[in-house]
């Protein structure tokens, strides 16, 4: 029983420093124009450069 619990738990903790590592990477080597051109968010939606309003 303990030694699944314990598989368990190193397969979660390999999954959330994976996830950690990737979001890390996205941030830094990720498309700088998007979060550079826009006005204080971090997403670029599609179509709202042409927004007339």
């Amino acid at each position: 029983m303990e030694a699944g619990r314990r598989k368990i738990r190193i397969c979660l903790m390999s999954i959330l420093l994976a996830a950690a590592v990737i979001g890390i990477c996205y941030y830094y080597y990720g498309d700088t124009e998007a979060v550079a051109g826009s006005a204080g968010t971090l997403i670029r939606r599609p179509g709202a450069e042409y927004y007339v309003g």
